[in-house]
């Protein structure tokens, strides 16, 4: 195929040509037959079409913020003219050094070209790489663009930024409701450790029987006193992590739904790395459940759903969750980590559901540790403007109420800013404020 500066070319030639041998003119003769070996040459010169890829160089994985480095080698043999390369970015990406653009001259020989850029991820998610883009053009122009793409579809995970709370570990003092590093398990291997006596239920050892407390009960219809005693093991701990509409205020990248993600992460990774089993249970999305285990296989398998966590529409099923999760509760006795926010409209839901989880154990001494993990709105509405600095104000007084309403009933708040200290800095600033 020809491009149209190819037919003026030609058409340029016939008409010397034709007015040559007309009026018997040979420089007119002459200047056609120069056009007609310019053309020749210029069809005959072929633009670069053979690219071939040597290398693709591209993780697999990268963290939140974190910047990654892009390299193809590019190999190209035959042709001569401009060559474009470009590669589509996914969005929530910024360049950061580099270009995906790049518009170079081949000359006749083979040349290998190294194609380097630089992009920052700033939000987590599966993104999806394309292959590269190419275009060639002729010399002049005189033949069509050629396009083409080389190498394949490349994936990348995007995942959290994991929050250092190693350090609150060696702590002294701290709180159970935050590290229950001595609390034991409900269910496990019993050991000598005595914890209590309470009434017989079926199912019970014979010889944990206390006969002589059993002998000093007034009423014989009443059932035999027992022994209990602590178990081999720690103690579970269980995520309530809040995924509606309402965890999403802020800005597409900088909101209270990916910090939240980050702080279930967090706790996540702090509580299975010191051999506790940790379960999990997001609602106000697809109220996903997933079992109490230990290890790292257990890290992996939710680390790798809450990157796909989308929020949902429902914003007030909080109460509801826990009465799904009733069995394990009740079976495992665990410390229970809700993150959520506590400034938006829907947060009187999160105090019945924390004291529904407060009143699961009944008249026992031991209630059940609650721990809540407020990402709050307004934090991130800073800075924002006139509007939004007073509707922050306005959501702050909002919250107070129902930070003392939890705190009353004997659950620990740990108010997260993310704008000014991490996870861990907010955890021990409670737990020496205590």
């Amino acid at each position: 195929m020809l491009t149209s500066r190819s037919v003026k070319l030609i058409t340029f030639f016939c008409f010397l040509l034709v007015g040559g041998l007309l009026l018997g003119n040979r420089i007119l003769i002459y200047l056609s037959l120069l056009s007609l070996c310019f053309l020749a040459i210029n069809l005959w010169l072929m633009p670069p079409q053979d690219i071939q890829l040597i290398a693709a160089e591209l993780p697999s994985r990268a963290g939140v913020g974190e910047i990654i480095e892009i390299r193809y080698r590019l190999l190209l043999k035959s042709g001569i003219g401009i060559v474009t390369l470009h590669q589509d970015v996914p969005p929530n990406f910024s360049l950061q050094q580099g270009s995906n653009l790049r518009v170079f001259w081949k000359s006749w020989k083979a040349k290998e070209y190294v194609f380097i850029y630089s992009l920052r991820c700033s939000k987590r998610g599966q993104y999806s790489f394309l292959p590269v883009k190419w275009e060639t053009n002729h010399l002049l122009r005189m033949r069509p663009t050629q396009y083409g793409q080389v190498g394949e579809t490349q994936e990348l995970n995007v995942e959290f930024k994991l929050l250092n709370l190693r350090r609150i570990h060696s702590l002294r003092g701290l709180a159970a409701e935050v590290n229950p590093v001595m609390d034991m398990a409900k269910i496990g291997v019993a050991t000598t450790d005595f914890r209590e006596i309470r009434q017989y239920h079926p199912g019970d050892p014979i010889k944990n029987i206390n006969w002589k407390a059993t002998a000093r009960l007034t009423n014989p219809d009443s059932w035999p006193l027992t022994n209990e005693y602590e178990v081999e093991g720690k103690k579970t701990v269980w995520i309530f992590l809040d995924a509606s509409k309402s965890m999403e205020v802020g800005t597409e990248i900088r909101n209270a739904m990916e910090y939240s993600l980050e702080a279930a992460q967090a706790i996540l990774y702090f509580y299975l790395d010191r051999g506790y089993r940790v379960g999990m249970y997001v609602f106000n999305n697809k109220q996903q459940l997933f079992y109490p285990e230990t290890g790292k296989k257990q890290f992996v398998k939710i680390t790798r759903e809450l990157i796909k966590i989308q929020a949902g529409a429902k914003s007030a099923e909080f109460p509801a969750a826990i009465e799904k999760c009733r069995s394990y509760i009740l079976g495992y006795n665990p410390l229970c980590v809700v993150i959520t926010r506590l400034d938006s409209r829907f947060a009187d839901n999160i105090i019945q559901g924390v004291n529904l989880l407060r009143k699961m154990r009944g008249r026992s001494r031991h209630k059940l540790p609650v721990m809540v993990v407020n990402v709050p709105g307004y934090t991130l509405l800073e800075g924002s403007g006139t509007y939004d600095e007073n509707a922050s104000i306005l959501m702050q007084l909002n919250s107070r109420p129902r930070i003392q309403g939890l705190r009353r009933m004997g659950a620990s708040v740990v108010n997260w800013n993310p704008n000014r200290q991490g996870l861990a800095a907010t955890l021990m600033k409670m737990v020496k404020g205590g």
